[in-house]
């Protein structure tokens, strides 16, 4: 794991080398060995999360994203839950199964799966 300031630690010197006075051969070469740094470290908190993504490790923002779109929702039908998990995933770039696992674990099933609202009218109705 790289160090946290990194990121900052390398623009600070890219803007240190593009302001000071050293021979034009020399500061390309350092800009341009900072800049490949810089690309490659984005590069790899990229492939870092399309990784834990892929694993089905959820994001924080992702979370909140699926809560907001979800809270208050009762799915009408299976095709209005079908629906509805079809549009979050797209918007998470997500597995549709993945989602309606998520949302079932944040107990939000009644907005992405038919057979929870079912079943608690089947509890009420008793």
């Amino acid at each position: 794991m790289k160090h946290p300031h990194r990121p900052a630690a390398l623009h600070a010197a890219l803007r240190f080398v593009i302001t000071s006075e050293m021979p034009a051969e020399h500061k390309a070469t350092l800009i341009e060995v900072l800049t490949q740094a810089i690309r490659d470290d984005e590069a790899a908190e990229l492939h870092r999360q399309a990784a834990a993504r892929a694993q089905g490790e959820w994001q924080e923002q992702e979370i909140v994203e699926l809560k907001s779109f979800l809270h208050g929702q009762t799915a009408r039908s299976w095709q209005h839950a079908d629906e509805c998990v079809m549009q979050i995933a797209t918007r998470l770039h997500r597995d549709p199964a993945a989602v309606r696992l998520k949302a079932t674990e944040l107990g939000l099933g009644t907005a992405v799966d038919y057979r929870f609202v079912r079943q608690f009218k089947l509890t009420r109705d008793e």
